[in-house]
């Protein structure tokens, strides 16, 4: 039984001019593995896809498809993604698994191209469940282009939820709207990049800083984040102490291409020190 289980597409994602391979589970279940536990995936797939080649360490439960979900990504100087959509695999259905594999210890659902239907998280027995939003928040032009939608009944896919996970350009005005999504959710991290997240509970707000670095690929930042914080949180219980042990994992990702700098556990204690003493110096605010 995997310790992290993360559902949804793996996809191939054309970034800077290669072809890498991304999605929430990617970034999930190697962030898991650097951090020092076992993860698994649960995905749909075409045969480009290879879970020994592609995604070594990992268990991968793998439901075939015609394609591969791909993505055509690109940012501007502000920092905003514009993504075309060329292919999608098939729905990822959790009804098939492992009897084994519905008790894992933390479960992230992490739908990129709305393949994830109904209330997901219901399906199993984890300690620990989270969401990230940015799948349920996704339309697709007659060309492929990612636009904005309403979520379609975010009480149903977030049954069962215990964080949810979104970054300020997946809904327009997301800090009003993640208010209203507390009435499904107990716990949301709104994300900022270098800026830092609002954490919201029922109890009010509170602002965290983050752990600014020089950009080289901001892609799969926001699911290193919800990977490290709900794994610290499993261990510590401490919202605070997740969101600044996440904060620093997704500064590690940042630094390189797609998943190729992902910190270990020794690297992310480094940089929560570092964080502290720029505190402390007055260097950066929280």
């Amino acid at each position: 039984m995997p310790r992290l289980l993360a559902v949804g597409h793996v996809t191939w994602d054309r970034v800077q001019g290669r072809q890498v391979l991304g999605g929430s589970v990617t970034y999930a279940t190697l962030a898991a593995r650097a951090l020092g536990w076992e993860a698994a995936a649960v995905t749909a797939a075409g045969p480009d896809f290879d879970p020994a080649r592609d995604l070594p360490g990992v268990t991968a439960f793998v439901a075939p498809s015609d394609a591969t979900t791909r993505f055509v990504n690109s940012y501007g100087a502000d920092g905003m993604r514009s993504q075309t959509l060329s292919s999608r695999a098939a729905d990822v259905v959790v009804s098939d698994l492992p009897e084994q594999w519905r008790r894992p210890e933390v479960l992230l659902v992490g739908p990129v191209a709305g393949e994830v239907q109904g209330s997901a998280a219901l399906s199993f027995e984890a300690e620990v469940v989270g969401a990230n939003a940015q799948g349920w928040l996704r339309a697709f032009g007659p060309g492929g282009e990612v636009r904005p939608r309403a979520w379609q009944r975010p009480e149903e896919s977030l049954a069962g939820v215990h964080a949810l996970f979104l970054s300020e350009h997946d809904l327009p005005d997301a800090l009003r709207r993640s208010r209203e999504l507390l009435t499904f959710v107990p716990m949301i991290a709104v994300t900022r990049g270098w800026r830092g997240l609002s954490l919201l509970t029922r109890d009010g707000i509170e602002e965290v800083a983050a752990l600014p670095r020089q950009e080289v690929d901001p892609t799969g930042a926001g699911d290193v984040f919800a990977t490290a914080f709900l794994i610290r949180y499993q261990e510590t219980g401490n919202p605070q102490e997740a969101a600044v042990f996440a904060a620093c994992a997704a500064s590690c990702v940042v630094e390189g291409l797609a998943a190729s700098t992902l910190g270990d556990r020794d690297e992310v204690v480094r940089r929560i020190a570092q964080r502290e003493r720029l505190i402390e110096d007055g260097e950066w605010e929280e």
